[in-house]
């Protein structure tokens, strides 16, 4: 999972970026280039030579020939990214304040050793310049990039000793680039002096560049301390490069978002393409339910850094408790499971495989409304009702399906034109948020476990039962005897039993139908236990059933395949057939 989220992640943002000494030559179908010149012989012009028979770096020779760095250029094998006069004449109003010292840094931050052209580029690389600091080249079907901003106009000019690639701005070197433009993500996090490990990592991991020359970014940034707390459970040294690159896209938005453009609550995604959980309040900024936003609105040249207390981990480094904990939707949910020390602890333990299908705020506000007096106990039974021992994703699911919960009763599962829906009931509104132990799946209704259900809700769940469940649904009288107060015991045939039944008896009335239903039905509680063998009992229709017990139970010529679904006015048994009453038969 974390591979295919991170390859997405790699196209979107262009990286990792690649170190020079590995590019390779390729395919010039990025666009950048028809290809470069041949390559050149003796007599050609070296790179000084070559800039000089162009007028458009008449500014860049003289700087070259004035600062002492001719025979440099014409000696050493070197790539090029020769600005053109234009460019030196859109900062010609700083270039008569700098020294000598000044120019010779800015000019050699345009040479980079050995000869790279473009089309042995990738999408993303940092390349480090003679001058000491990196630049950020990036290529694609629009052209190649520089620091984001200068372009390669023209590319490819071959000389004996390097190349030289044309571009329309001059790129400055960290201290004058602060200087005019003010000071990137990067250096605001460098002067601010408790973010170096942040820094660190994201130089490990070859985001430095991309922090300092793309945007504009929003940035949760975690302090040195905020770290220490991760690393002290975290070992840093079993994280890949790829992971740590994934944690940290995790705190990053596109744009600028400051915290004045905040609402109440909302959902937004990062540059790791998971969503993180914002909530703004008098109390100030909570990211994902567990980090503060203890600085806000710290401006930068390429976007704004909110400073948090804590390092946000994208889901696959966290248990399904830490999923819902994120979302400010399931609170309700969090607040019942951290009251139950057990279920927390199991559904915390990284050891562990489990689904959770979360009911958010809503469902359980009007569960709760609907059932309010339910004990301690009860809440509890329902919360491990909606917990599978399995890791169960969307993709994973049949178009039927009765899977086991933690609580030890089933849910009927349907998948129908890609909507998921449990018990007959519940719809999954959100899916497949995969944990390090598990998912967790975002539902609008709560499941109730057949205790708190009556028999025609018992009946309502199975998607096996359907065909009784829609007969029932069409006799109002006898669907409300049945959801109301009593005593019932239903012998619930399967669909398969009455497709087989009403292909034999084609011709049955509205009336014999509602007959066959009754007979059905019991006006008392029966247990599977409480059967015996030559046993009959009188139903609602009025005729009697009769039981025998031979290697199972069978009510008339129908088997019991499913006992004792227990609900609040009765008890459901599942039958493979349809039973008449004897005055139909005799």
């Amino acid at each position: 999972m974390l591979n295919n989220k991170f390859s997405k992640l790699i196209l979107l943002l262009l990286f990792p970026l690649l170190s020079l000494s590995m590019i390779t030559a390729c395919s010039d179908d990025n666009g950048t280039s028809t290809g470069p010149d041949p390559d050149p012989q003796p007599s050609d012009p070296n790179l000084v030579e070559l800039a000089q028979s162009d007028e458009n770096f008449s500014t860049l020779v003289n700087l070259v020939v004035d600062l002492g760095l001719a025979d440099v250029l014409a000696t050493d094998e070197l790539t090029v990214f020769a600005p053109t006069n234009a460019a030196f004449e859109a900062i010609s109003d700083i270039i008569p304040s700098l020294s000598n010292e000044d120019l010779t840094e800015i000019v050699t931050y345009h040479l980079t050793g050995g000869t790279i052209l473009s089309n042995q580029l990738g999408s993303s690389q940092d390349v480090e310049m003679v001058q000491g600091e990196k630049t950020l080249v990036t290529a694609s079907a629009a052209g190649v990039q520089v620091n984001g901003f200068a372009n390669v106009v023209q590319a490819d000019l071959r000389a004996t000793n390097g190349v030289i690639h044309a571009i329309d701005q001059v790129l400055l070197p960290t201290e004058y680039r602060v200087a005019v433009q003010g000071p990137s993500l990067v250096e605001v996090a460098e002067d601010a002096g408790n973010f170096n490990t942040l820094l660190a990592l994201a130089e490990q991991v070859g985001l430095t560049t991309t922090l300092q020359f793309l945007g504009p970014f929003t940035a949760f940034a975690p302090t040195d301390d905020a770290f220490d707390t991760l690393f002290s459970v975290v070992d840093p040294s079993g994280l890949t490069n790829e992971q740590i690159g994934f944690i940290l896209f995790y705190h990053v938005l596109f744009g600028e978002v400051p915290s004045n453009a905040l609402e109440p609550t909302q959902v937004v995604s990062t540059a790791a393409e998971e969503p993180i959980y914002i909530t703004a309040n008098a109390d100030g900024v909570t990211v994902n339910g567990t980090a503060q936003v203890i600085a806000p609105d710290v401006a930068a040249s390429n976007g704004i850094i909110h400073v948090v207390d804590n390092v946000l981990l994208p889901n696959v480094f966290t248990p399904v408790t830490s999923i819902v904990q994120k979302n400010f939707d399931l609170s309700t949910l969090l607040t019942l499971v951290a009251e139950r020390p057990a279920v927390l602890e199991a559904l915390a333990d990284p050891n562990g495989e489990f689904t959770v299908f979360a009911p958010n705020d809503d469902a359980f506000a009007d569960a709760l409304a609907a059932n309010p007096g339910l004990t301690e106990e009860q809440v509890t039974e329902i919360l491990t009702y909606h917990v599978l021992v399995a890791r169960v994703l969307s993709g994973d699911l049949d178009e039927a399906q009765a899977v086991e919960t933690l609580s030890g009763e089933e849910i009927f599962v349907t998948v129908n034109n890609g909507t998921v829906n449990i018990n007959n009931s519940v719809n999954v509104v959100e899916a497949d948020f995969v944990g390090n132990n598990g998912a967790v799946h975002v539902i609008d209704g709560v499941l109730l476990p057949n205790a708190y259900t009556p028999v025609t809700g018992i009946v309502a769940k199975n998607y096996n039962l359907s065909t009784l469940l829609s007969l029932v649904a069409e006799r109002e009288d006898i669907l409300n005897l049945l959801a109301g107060e009593g005593e019932f015991t239903v012998f619930a045939p399967t669909n398969e039993a009455f497709d087989a039944a009403l292909e034999a008896f084609p011709d049955l009335t509205e009336e014999q139908i509602t007959e066959i239903l009754t007979y059905h039905v019991l006006g008392a509680q029966v247990l599977s236990t409480d059967l015996s063998d030559g046993q009959t009992a009188a139903t609602l229709q009025g005729e009697n059933i009769s039981v025998s017990i031979n290697g199972g139970v069978q009510i008339n010529n129908a088997n019991v395949i499913g006992a004792d679904f227990i609900g609040t006015n009765g008890v459901v048994h599942i039958i493979d057939a349809v039973i008449l009453p004897p005055s139909y038969t005799e």
